[in-house]
C-alpha cells in the first residue's frame, strides 16, 4: 500500500492499493464513520413519466461515510458501503453506494480526529519499497557484486587471478579478503547481503564477514554461476523476498520471545489477555503493547488508549510461530513499566 498524500490538517491519507495483501491490511484500519472518496462506477437514474429507470453505469467520484466493511474471501476485494456525502450534482446525497477496494484502486480516507499512529504503521508496513540488497556471487575465479532494488546494477567484479583447475585453496585468503573489503566499503548502501555461488568459496566469504556486524544481515544461497546469471538466480529463486520478509518477522518474533522470558520470571513485568492489558493501560503502566494482526479491530480501543498514554504499539503477524503463540494468549500482551497486582 502506497501513501500518495498525507494531509494531517484534514486527517486525510490518499492510498493506492498495490496488491491483494494491501486489501486485507486496509480492512484492519478502516472504521465506521470514516469518509472514503474514490472513483467508482454508479448507475445513472433516468426520470420517466412513470417513474425512474436505471441507466448505464458510468464513472463518478464519490465520497461515502462508512457504515459497512465486508471482505469477500472469494474475490479478495473489500466492499465499502455507506451513504453518499459528496458527488456530482445528479447523484442523490445520502443514497447508499458501495466502493470496491481492490489492487490498483486509489482511495482518500478521512478519519475524524486524524489517523492513529498504529494505523499509519500498519499502512507503512504494507508498503513494499524495493529492498536494498547487495548480492555477491563467487567461485574460485571471480566474484560479481550487484545492488538489487528496483533494478539490478553490477557494481564490481573481483578476479582471483587463478584459473579454476590451478586454483590453490591456500591462496584464497587474499582473494576472499579483497571481496570482503569491497562489501564492507558498501555497507551503508544495503540492508541485507546475499552471498552465493556454486562451490565452497561462498562459505569462506561468509566466515570472513562473520568477523564484523555485516554477518548479522548476511544470508547464503546456492547458485550455478558467479556472474550476472548467478545474480539473476538469486532473484528468481525468491531468496531476496524471503530475506526481507524474515527480517521483518524477526523483529516481531524477538518481541514475543522476550515476552515469554519475562513471563517465566517471578518479577516479570508483563500482562496478557484482554482484561489484564486493559487494566494496565488504564493505570498508565504499559511501556509497549503487542497485538495480533487479526485482533487489531477487537482491541482498537485499548490500543488507541495505550498510544494516547505514550505506549509503543507492535502489530504482530500470525503467519509465524511466535505470532501463533501470541494468538493463544488472547492476541494481546504488554511489557509494563512496573508490576501491577
Amino acid at each position: 500500500m502506497k501513501i500518495l498524500k498525507d494531509d494531517k490538517k484534514e486527517g486525510m491519507l490518499e492510498l493506492k492499493i498495490e496488491n491483494p495483501n494491501d486489501v486485507w491490511e486496509l480492512e484492519n484500519v478502516l472504521e465506521e464513520g470514516d469518509k472514503v472518496s474514490s472513483k467508482t462506477m454508479r448507475r445513472k437514474m433516468i426520470d420517466r413519466k412513470d417513474g425512474q429507470e436505471k441507466g448505464e453505469k458510468r464513472p463518478v467520484y464519490l465520497t461515502i461515510e462508512l457504515e459497512k466493511i465486508k471482505f469477500h474471501q472469494h474475490t479478495g476485494n473489500l466492499r465499502l458501503t455507506g451513504p453518499i456525502k459528496d458527488g456530482p450534482e445528479d447523484v442523490e446525497l445520502d443514497s447508499y453506494h458501495t466502493i470496491v477496494a481492490e489492487p490498483g484502486k486509489v482511495l482518500a480516507v478521512v478519519k475524524e480526529g486524524g489517523w492513529k499512529k498504529w494505523q499509519i504503521k500498519t499502512i507503512k508496513k504494507a508498503y513494499k519499497r524495493p529492498p536494498k540488497v547487495l548480492v555477491c556471487v563467487l567461485d574460485r575465479e571471480k566474484a560479481t557484486i550487484a545492488n538489487v532494488g528496483s533494478s539490478t546494477d553490477i557494481v564490481a567484479t573481483v578476479r582471483s587471478g587463478k584459473p579454476g583447475k590451478q586454483y590453490d585453496s591456500v591462496d584464497s585468503g587474499e582473494y576472499i579478503g579483497e571481496v570482503a573489503s569491497m562489501i564492507r566499503r558498501k555497507e551503508g548502501d544495503f540492508d541485507h547481503v546475499v552471498v552465493g555461488g556454486p562451490g565452497f568459496m561462498k562459505d569462506e566469504l561468509y566466515i570472513e564477514l562473520k568477523e564484523d556486524d555485516i554477518s548479522k544481515k548476511c544470508t547464503k544461497a546456492n547458485t550455478s554461476h558467479a556472474d550476472s546469471a548467478g545474480v539473476e538466480e538469486v532473484i528468481k529463486r525468491g531468496v531476496i523476498d524471503k530475506v526481507v520478509k524474515d527480517s521483518r518477522l524477526s523483529k516481531e518474533s524477538k518481541a514475543v520471545e522476550q515476552l515469554f522470558e519475562e513471563l517465566s520470571k517471578e518479577t516479570g513485568k508483563v500482562a496478557y489477555g484482554k482484561d489484564e492489558v486493559r487494566k494496565a493501560v488504564d493505570l498508565g503502566a504499559v511501556k509497549k503493547i503487542l497485538v495480533s494482526e487479526g485482533k487489531i479491530k477487537e482491541f482498537k480501543d485499548t490500543v488507541n488508549e495505550a498510544e494516547k498514554r505514550g505506549s509503543d504499539v507492535l502489530i504482530v503477524s500470525e503467519r509465524h510461530e511466535s505470532g501463533e503463540k501470541l494468538g493463544k494468549m488472547g492476541g494481546i500482551a504488554a511489557f509494563l513499566r512496573y508490576r501491577i497486582s
